[in-house]
């Protein structure tokens, strides 16, 4: 059963600032998205509002239910971000009438109402990461207070809840675990659709497809010395997508691909739309998940949703989600990575099961799950 609700609250106004998302964190703004896709509809008698940066892209939920507030944060600077949380963001959630603020990835504000963080990942602890340099400081600097102001959190992951217990101890009591799911745009597909996606995008051939946010120098030079090894070894025509955007490092990645010796099989593809990313790889021999730095569930989940084999990094957070329907390497052994290609080369019985179980896994993941689970921690903080 949901906690109860204030007669009140009936009609709640919940603000949503997307903020700290803004611009480098797609698949935090996937989740978000689908989230609150789901919310909308099941929740027709509340109103949802959205405060999201004008250089987002704005694919938020549409409905009569929903305002998108497109502002220019401009968040910058220590000074910008005080105006922002101090003076900004109370000013517009008075306008607003807001009930309740829900923070993805940010810290909780000076207004006195209830507060909702939602913590997507740790990017901000990790210095190769999407989230800028500054962001990173402000969130070690101001997550103990955060944390204290928050009347609930929701986490994505339990290594994730056990990291925040571990480091801040007064979160005890009221952290809530929410899985993630996959979009509905990726399923299954027919071989002719197969077919037609390995013509537009690898010359008709089989495909390891490699796909993440912002990939590290570290991690490309790990995934190349990798499909080096299964080249020499197997003599396959097989060939290597990569989506999403490279870092541009002086004598970087780029650069050194036109010197590397199986450069005709790989294709970069830096900007795809997300019903590309879904056909992609529902058509993929096998998926290969970032090594560094890419902590989410999405890409994985979305992957076996679609029925293709997973290949990813042994951490905790990932085995929770993928179980024993991935393989798993070590994300500082290239070798390893590249024997495992190759036993999804070699042996098809051991790729159907992967398969199999992992379409019995993501079912487990659904948005009306996680729409449920994340609900049921709105009114525990309205509550509050």
């Amino acid at each position: 059963m949901h906690p109860p609700i204030p007669t009140y609250f009936y009609a709640m106004h919940i603000v949503v600032n997307n903020i700290y998302l803004q611009g480098n964190h797609p698949h935090g703004n996937h989740f978000v998205q689908h989230l609150f896709g789901y919310l909308i509809d099941k929740h027709p008698e509340h109103h949802f509002y959205f405060l999201v940066d004008k250089s987002d892209n704005n694919n938020y939920p549409k409905a009569d239910n929903a305002t998108i507030i497109a502002i220019n944060s401009s968040i910058k600077n220590i000074a910008s971000l005080k105006i922002w949380d101090t003076i900004r963001l109370p000013k517009m959630l008075k306008q607003l009438k807001a009930n309740i603020l829900i923070q993805p990835n940010g810290l909780t504000a000076a207004p006195k109402l209830p507060q909702l963080m939602l913590v997507i990942d740790q990017l901000w602890m990790q210095k190769q990461s999407s989230v800028s340099a500054f962001l990173r400081w402000y969130h070690r600097v101001f997550m103990k207070q955060g944390i204290h102001k928050a009347a609930q959190i929701v986490t994505l992951a339990e290594q994730t809840r056990q990291d925040l217990l571990s480091n801040y101890p007064t979160a005890s009591g009221k952290i809530s675990l929410v899985y993630s799911a996959a979009s509905s745009l990726f399923h299954p597909v027919e071989y002719d659709q197969k077919q037609q996606t390995k013509d537009g995008y690898a010359d008709g051939r089989e495909y390891f497809f490699y796909t993440g946010i912002h990939h590290s120098t570290k991690n490309i030079l790990e995934l190349l010395k990798a499909f080096t090894l299964f080249k020499r070894w197997q003599k396959s025509n097989m060939k290597l997508l990569v989506a999403g955007t490279i870092a541009a490092e002086k004598n970087g990645i780029i650069q050194k691909l036109s010197s590397y010796k199986y450069k005709d099989d790989v294709v970069l593809l830096p900007s795809i739309t997300e019903q590309q990313l879904a056909q992609i790889t529902a058509a993929a021999y096998a998926v290969i998940h970032p090594f560094f730095h890419e902590p989410l569930s999405m890409p994985i989940l979305s992957s076996m949703q679609c029925g293709v084999p997973v290949i990813t990094i042994n951490a905790n957070n990932i085995e929770e989600i993928g179980g024993d329907t991935c393989l798993y390497v070590s994300p500082y052994d290239s070798e390893a990575l590249a024997n495992e290609m190759k036993l999804l080369y070699r042996d098809e019985l051991l790729s159907r099961l992967l398969v199999e179980k992992g379409l019995q896994q993501s079912a487990v993941f659904n948005w009306e799950r996680t729409g449920e689970l994340f609900w049921d921690a709105v009114l525990k903080a309205v509550a509050n």
